[in-house]
């Protein structure tokens, strides 16, 4: 009865019938903008929406940007997932989402615009973009606009990302404890999240009292690319004596991790008996699949895309709070393929003795 009554008054508050008020609060779309603005506007102000159910969606259109190799076959599996995890978020209710490629760099400010503010449109969801030119634009639209594995610099958006450092920092630190002290790491730097997940790795060297040697220690690789690690790999592999190579090899990103197996593969090099696998970006729904039998930390991809919708509604029930910056944990998945410290000493020895 409680619900009934402050229905009847928005109702009256406002001039709609109770009938448009209780679609707008119900989160149905066949209801004009305007009617839609001035209800919603109405039950915050009476701290209706404070009462009503969390997960009640209150936005009829959603347009997602992310890079266009997250709509290509065989293409990005991390946005992939996210965007999974946007429309499980959305699926039981009256929104419809579409979806936008929008490049990391130097983005298309006209499709930009073009798609965001359309009038349809009621919230923006903004994947994998570094372009704070970008992130200007959606803050003047006056439209709530979340954030995924980005960062807007300014502090005007909400955003949700893995909490990239400490990632880094979690499998290094794991493999320290496993008595590794020989760890190549191989990344690509081209996004500042790459940037942050390789700090995070070096506060574990300084952590555990480590000297780190980007000489030694690190391949920097362009692109996520498997010709381009594998090349690098081998360089490294060549031009370094046998007894300086790596207990473990660390990559980041899928393309790098192939290029690093196809590697070892090619010198026939086990894993782990020879050398030891690691990554730090397993995608958490994918982390059973054949293509990546590897241990490493599953980054909570899907989880991302739930967050930002909650996101949303929270920008949306309380448009004054402050800006949201999340940081979703990641969690270590074992799948055989780093091998106990002593157990490479012992080869090593044995080597030693009939070399």
């Amino acid at each position: 009865m409680a619900g009934k009554l402050r229905m009847d008054e928005i109702s009256a508050i406002t001039g709609y019938s109770v009938s448009t008020v209780s679609r707008v609060l119900s989160g149905k779309s066949y209801t004009s903008e305007k009617a839609r603005e001035a209800i919603v506007d109405c039950a915050r102000r009476l701290g209706v929406l404070q009462e009503m159910v969390s997960g009640r969606l209150l936005i009829n259109d959603i347009v997602v940007f992310a890079p266009g190799r997250t709509f290509t076959p065989r293409g990005d599996h991390f946005y992939h997932e996210v965007t999974r995890g946007i429309a499980e978020a959305c699926a039981s209710h009256d929104v419809h989402i579409s979806y936008c490629p929008l490049e990391e760099q130097r983005a298309d400010v006209k499709l930009f615009l073009e798609k965001a503010a359309a009038k349809n449109i009621s919230a923006i969801i903004i994947i994998g973009t570094d372009d704070q030119a970008i992130f200007s634009l959606a803050a003047s639209l006056g439209k709530p606009c979340v954030l995924i594995n980005s960062r807007d610099k300014d502090m005007r958006l909400d955003a949700v990302s893995p909490d990239h450092r400490a990632i880094g920092f979690s499998a290094m630190q794991h493999l320290f404890e496993q008595g590794h002290r020989r760890v190549l790491t191989v990344t690509c730097l081209r996004r500042e999240t790459l940037f942050l997940r390789l700090e995070g790795i070096k506060d574990a060297y300084r952590h555990f009292h480590m000297p780190f040697n980007a000489q030694q220690d690190l391949i920097v690789i362009e692109a996520y690319s498997s010709q381009d690690t594998e090349i690098a790999l081998n360089h490294w592999l060549d031009t370094h004596p046998r007894d300086q190579w790596p207990d473990v090899i660390l990559p980041g990103g899928k393309g790098i991790i192939t290029g690093v197996q196809n590697a070892l593969l090619s010198r026939g090099l086990r894993i782990p008996e020879d050398i030891s696998l690691m990554t730090t970006d397993l995608a958490s729904r994918l982390e059973g699949s054949p293509e990546m039998p590897i241990t490493g930390f599953a980054v909570p991809c899907r989880e991302l895309g739930y967050e930002a919708i909650q996101l949303i509604q929270n920008r949306l029930n309380r448009p004054q709070s402050s800006i949201y910056n999340l940081l979703l944990q990641g969690k270590l998945v074992d799948r055989g393929t780093v091998a106990n410290a002593t157990r490479h000493a012992a080869r090593e020895e044995i080597r030693n003795a009939f070399s």
